[in-house]
């Protein structure tokens, strides 16, 4: 390894907050934001983490949003659909969804489980975490 390149160096600045653990299903609020989709997020100051649970025969609609997404499959099958062209993903598999890139997902006979990585934090997840808060 070059001396000029290194992945785990000393800080060099100050930390403007705590790290955290969390357990998924124990701490994090579930927001349904369509019918057979339930996601909980962990949110960052730059970044958020959605851990989203399909039921069999459910999707997301084709949308597109201002934040860049990693979508990961975790366990079962999703069927992502990605600027027009349509693949079976399955666990290990991802794709990098740029800005504005339309995009739907849907789940056939199984179940299916995903991990979302939004940069900038999804405006519409932080919208629902917060309607959400108010009600409670």
């Amino acid at each position: 390894m070059s001396d000029s390149i290194r992945y785990f160096e000393e800080a060099s600045g100050q930390a403007t907050e705590s790290g955290r653990f969390v357990g998924i299903d124990k701490d994090l609020p579930a927001i349904a934001f369509a019918p057979g989709l339930l996601a909980r997020a962990l949110v960052g100051r730059n970044l958020l983490a959605s851990f989203v649970s399909y039921e069999p025969h459910s999707h997301a609609p084709l949308h597109a949003h201002e934040e860049e997404q990693i979508f990961i499959v975790m366990d079962g099958e999703i069927e992502l659909e990605l600027d027009g062209e349509k693949r079976l993903m399955r666990p290990g598999d991802a794709a990098l969804i740029p800005a504005f890139v339309p995009h739907a997902a849907r789940t056939h006979d199984a179940a299916a489980y995903q991990i979302d990585v939004f940069s900038p934090p999804r405006k519409a997840l932080l919208a629902m975490l917060e309607a959400r808060d108010q009600a409670t």
